[in-house]
């Protein structure tokens, strides 16, 4: 996608005389002039050329022009409040132009372009062939904040755009959840009908115990008659009252069925596509609000279908059906109640988007508390052992006085709203009493006729008010709607290719082909990283924070995808195995293992839930976790607590190993498994990792370097490129990179005296 700002008219003559403007890669301003003045540049990309045009007075000059076909690499290199775009063109670096802090992302993009532009011309020449796709310019996630039809900044965490989100659309997909129970949905919709015509006959009793046998109109009954009438008319209207609870549990056992049912497949379905999604997506999402939307909006939107969906259909049934027996008793009257409804619809559009963002806006701070609530307790023993118990205590309340504010926003809204519609709506019956009891006095119609239609008024008024109220329910459901479908709509990054190449068993090779990788696509963290590792081979990755270490092992397990470059495993690019195959047969041995809360035989038989019992004690035995296992109270059967609080570091260490074991891999990853540990501790787990990787194709990393000594060859990193690599001999021999750290590691554990 092309990356073209607005430029100003002073530009057109020179970038016409460039390249035609649609044709055109980027056209991006920098506000810095060459000479580090503040100023106006512009740069200039067409797919064959880079062209940097520089003001000079009024006019706009081009101060460089460059063939992209020379340019052997790009680069941003930061300096002091801004950055540069650098190339390089045989052999020789160019300093195209410099740029603000402001302007970092766009020219960060470029930068990946021209990398990717260099790349793709060297496998031109190498290849000769033409047949290679041209470079895109890398989207910004950034640019995903706002909306792409209404520009409207897009809630937190989400990409549905409020203001232009179908309700209808969303209303009908959440109508598709009642597919596998229409049979239920018609029975209830039944009984739901007969409930209401039963409804409907008790206002209508009220006419003949008036005029016949109450208040006679004209030659009135016998005595006997009358009693013996009222009771006939008594009995039929308990009778329908008790017809009507009986059809209502039954219509109700019905619904909570469905709805039990609905609520179960809902979570289901939103926890199953969580663990179908990338590691990305949860990157930039804290637990608790993903918690939120599994539970909580679920719940919500089970609710809507179970109970919504009923109410909307009994209001919309007795408003026709009440609206048709009030036009057919006295159509004057009727047109009398009807003339609050137009009024109450027009303030319900109107505070429709009011209504809509004042919820979205409560829904959003319930998770941000939900997710400090589960980020505080998750790490209780950190503000315990800093004594920040305060300052816990003083996020939560002021989490929880916004959540406060926006409630009280929310109800208040409310409480002033709905008052004012029932008093707009109040106003047909006190005209229906009036114009009404003029009538009974003038005897145009009846007492009954009165009673019975001011007994169906009060039965009428309960949809219409329902219908002023169903904005406040869509707009609930809607929000809970929008966070549900939102993750189910959720593309994972990584995807199995459509005919998967069959690998039963791995054998261990691995292979890095200039292999480009970044967290932010245009901000590689590895940049054309090539190396190969054979079947059973020990390799320790090495080099300080940030130099790509975990980036590496995070894409061989394929948690990320590369942006260029290939990936194989026994010669197999790894996008063309099952993500299940490949990850079945790697095990990972963390710094900080995590423990699932449950039983230590549980988390050591994870990897492996049809194991025996023998094989998960064979694997605690190789992990030398046996000993301290049995030593507890409840040996295997002992609770480790929530992420395993209960033991100490080495133990969970262990037990991870214990369920690396177990789970047999064909590719072991350690990472940083001894850092945490005291010295008996790290014996036992280096005894415990020597059984592991024996047999097995291993990548290790570890800070602490005299721990790689037995690894068959080392692999250093910096800036994303591995720099050296050979075993810990030939590298200190080097005096290189690997070199440094190690005398940076023996300098920082010498104990200087003071004083």
């Amino acid at each position: 996608m092309p990356l073209v700002e607005e430029a100003p008219k002073d530009l057109d003559a020179e970038l016409n005389r460039f390249n035609k403007r649609e044709d055109l890669v980027a056209l991006i301003a920098t506000d810095i002039c060459f000479d580090g003045r503040l100023g106006e540049e512009w740069l200039a990309l067409s797919p064959e050329r880079l062209a940097v045009f520089s003001k000079n007075g009024s006019e706009f000059r081009k101060r460089l022009d460059l063939p992209l076909a020379e340019i052997k690499s790009a680069s941003v290199d930061g300096l002091v409040g801004g950055g540069a775009l650098v190339v390089t063109l045989a052999g020789r670096s160019v300093e195209v132009l410099r740029y603000t802090n402001a302007r970092q992302k766009p020219f960060g993009r470029v930068a990946k372009y021209l990398g990717d532009t260099a790349r793709r011309n060297k496998d031109l020449r190498e290849k000769g062939t033409s047949d290679l796709d041209l470079p895109r310019i890398a989207p910004d996630k950034e640019d995903q904040v706002r909306c792409p039809r209404c520009k409207l900044l897009l809630p937190e965490d989400s990409k549905v755009c409020p203001a232009c989100m179908s309700k209808g659309k969303a209303v009908r997909r959440m109508l598709t959840y009642f597919k596998g129970h229409w049979n239920h949905v018609a029975l209830m919709t039944g009984l739901l009908f007969v409930g209401l015509l039963l409804q409907l006959v008790g206002p209508y009793l009220t006419k003949p115990m008036t005029d016949i046998v109450l208040n006679p109109v004209g030659t009135p009954l016998p005595q006997e008659e009358r009693l013996a009438l009222l009771g006939q008319l008594v009995l039929i209207g308990l009778g329908t009252q008790i017809t009507g609870v009986f059809l209502g549990i039954w219509r109700g056992r019905i619904a909570a069925a469905v709805g039990a049912k609905l609520s179960h497949e809902l979570r289901n379905a939103v926890f199953r596509h969580l663990q179908t999604l990338s590691l990305n997506f949860f990157d930039k999402r804290q637990t608790g609000a993903l918690q939120a939307r599994v539970l909580r909006d679920t719940q919500a939107l089970e609710t809507l279908l179970r109970v919504g969906v009923q109410e909307c259909i009994s209001n919309l049934l007795l408003f026709v059906l009440i609206g048709a027996v009030l036009l057919y008793t006295n159509w004057k009257l009727t047109l009398l109640i009807f003339l609050p409804a137009p009024i109450v619809w027009m303030l319900s559009n109107i505070f429709w988007a009011r209504i809509k963002n004042v919820w979205r806006r409560v829904w959003h701070l319930q998770g941000q508390l939900s997710a400090l609530v589960s980020d505080s307790l998750s790490g209780v023993r950190v503000v315990r052992a800093f004594a920040k118990e305060d300052r816990e205590i003083a996020r939560f309340a002021g989490c929880s006085a916004s959540l406060y504010q926006a409630e009280l926003e929310a109800e208040q809204f409310w409480a002033a709203f709905f008052p004012i519609l029932f008093l707009i709506m109040g106003l047909g019956p006190q005209m229906v009493w009036y114009i009404g009891g003029r009538d009974v006095v003038g005897e145009v119609f009846t007492l009954g006729e009165l009673f019975l239609f001011i007994g169906y008024l009060a039965m009428f008024y309960g949809p219409l008010q329902w219908m002023s109220r169903v904005t406040d329910h869509l707009g609930r459901a809607l929000a809970s709607a929008e966070r549900v479908f939102e993750i189910l709509d959720t593309a994972p990054d990584i995807r199995d290719a459509k005919e998967v190449v069959a690998l039963p068993r791995i054998e261990g090779k691995v292979e890095f082909k200039d292999v480009v990788f970044g967290y932010e696509p245009h901000k590689p963290v590895l940049k054309e990283v090539t190396f190969d590792v054979q079947p059973g081979e020990m390799i320790g990755l090495v080099g300080q924070s940030g130099a790509g270490k975990s980036t590496t092992i995070n894409l061989i397990c394929r948690f990320y995808e590369a942006q260029t470059g290939q990936i194989l495993i026994d010669g197999i690019d790894i996008r063309k195995l099952s993500q299940k195959v490949l990850r079945a047969q790697i095990g990972v041995v963390l710094q900080e293992p995590f423990l699932f809360s449950g039983t230590l035989y549980e988390n050591i038989a994870f990897a492996k839930p049809e194991a025996t019992r023998e094989e998960v004690m064979a694997a605690a035995k190789a992990a030398n976790a046996h000993d301290f296992v049995i030593q507890k109270p409840d040996g295997y059967d002992t609770q480790v607590g929530e992420r395993g609080q209960s033991l100490s570091g080495g133990e969970r260490q262990r037990i991870s190993i214990a369920r690396a074991l177990l789970h047999n891999p064909r590719i072991l990853i350690l990472d940083e498994a001894t850092a945490s540990v005291d010295t008996d501790t790290e014996k036992q787990i280096q005894e415990a990792l020597t059984r592991l990787i024996k047999g097995r194709t291993t990548f290790a990393i570890a800070h602490r370097l005299s721990t790689l000594r037995n690894a068959n060859r080392l692999m250093v990193l910096k800036d994303g490129k591995v720099v050296e690599s050979g075993t810990h001999e030939e590298l200190l021999k080097q005096k290189g990179e690997f070199y440094r750290l190690v005398n940076m590691q023996q300098e920082m554990s010498k104990i200087f005296e003071l004083g």
